[in-house]
């Protein structure tokens, strides 16, 4: 007695918690029309509504719901919580069609669910749904009409390129004669206008040196940036007075450049004390005086005068001894 109330208290509580999901999980299908012409489309919604704590899984559709009802394209899966945060609405929308006339049964689909708190996997189906395809009607009553004259076929690449290949020409001819007359006219331009006269290199060195010396950049604890502004401003000086490519060389090797062309040795220990120094602040990070600041920059504007003076020198003997010689 007391195993078969058991056994009526288990059959209850499976009976209860079947009732349960079935109020709980639900799926409904649904068609804009169930009538349509042959070729017509129309939108199947497939929707399922279930708590949170479950997983769904649609079918795998492929082109075809059955031998007569073809499907032309589907969404993807569309999710809506409720507002009360307890309900997952999920559907899914198919385009279908048909091109045979007739009465065609869509069929169900069987859609699998899992809670998250249980390896139990569930099945629920759809309903079937009834879809009548019409064919055209065709008045006979109406006389009948030719057929319908040849359409114009369209101009092909071949046909078309001769003209492209012409407009090409004409383009690239237009554009020649633009450049040519650019070009003349620029020519004249510069001819007729006087050309500027090039700034002497010790005049835009010595312009540089009263710029850096204005900077105040050792003044304001930038003393690396000081002394390398100021060697830059001496290697550009030797590479256009003196012909010395100063900036691809170490120090060592510019001052030795320099005493092959200038042959002061005051002017040699003058700029062996900027490049020294100049080296010092950069690779052993010396702090020097304020003193060997400026003394580096009066030197530099001493070599850059001494040199252009020495420079100017030369030349004007060289064309008195031309002179003679003629």
């Amino acid at each position: 007695m007391g195993k078969l109330i058991k056994y009526l208290f288990q059959l209850l509580f499976i009976f209860c918690a079947l009732s349960s999901f079935a109020q709980e999980i639900t799926v409904s299908s649904k068609i804009d029309t169930n009538s349509i012409l042959i070729g017509d489309q129309i939108k199947l919604k497939y929707t399922v509504n279930t708590p949170l704590s479950y997983q769904v899984q649609f079918p795998i559709f492929n082109d075809k719901l059955s031998d007569k009802i073809e499907i032309v394209s589907q969404s993807i899966i569309d999710s809506v919580v409720s507002q009360d945060k307890l309900i997952l609405s999920l559907s899914k929308t198919l385009i279908i069609t048909s091109f045979d006339s007739g009465s065609y049964v869509i069929p169900s689909i069987q859609i699998l669910l899992k809670s998250y708190n249980d390896t139990t996997i569930y099945q629920i189906i759809s309903d079937s749904l009834l879809l009548n395809v019409n064919s055209i009607a065709v008045d006979t009553t109406l006389a009948i009409k030719d057929i319908k004259s040849p359409m114009d076929a369209p101009l092909t690449f071949k046909e078309l390129l001769p003209y492209i290949l012409l407009g090409l020409g004409i383009i690239a001819l237009i554009i020649i004669i633009i450049y040519i007359v650019y070009r003349l006219k620029n020519k004249k331009k510069s001819e007729s206008e006087p050309s500027k006269p090039k700034i002497p290199p010790y005049k835009t060195a010595l312009k540089d040196f009263e710029t850096l010396r204005q900077k105040k950049l050792w003044q304001n604890d930038k003393i690396k940036e000081y002394h390398s502004e100021l060697t830059e401003i001496l290697r550009n000086y030797f590479e256009q007075q003196l012909n010395i490519q100063a900036l691809e060389k170490t120090s060592d090797e510019t001052l030795e450049a320099f005493e092959s062309v200038i042959t002061d040795q005051n002017l040699s220990k003058k700029l062996a004390a900027i490049l020294t120094l100049a080296d010092l602040v950069k690779f052993a990070k010396q702090l020097p005086l304020p003193d060997q600041h400026d003394l580096s920059l009066q030197y530099a504007i001493e070599i850059v005068k001494e040199t252009s003076i020495n420079m100017k020198n030369e030349s004007n003997s060289e064309n008195i001894e031309k002179l003679n010689d003629k």
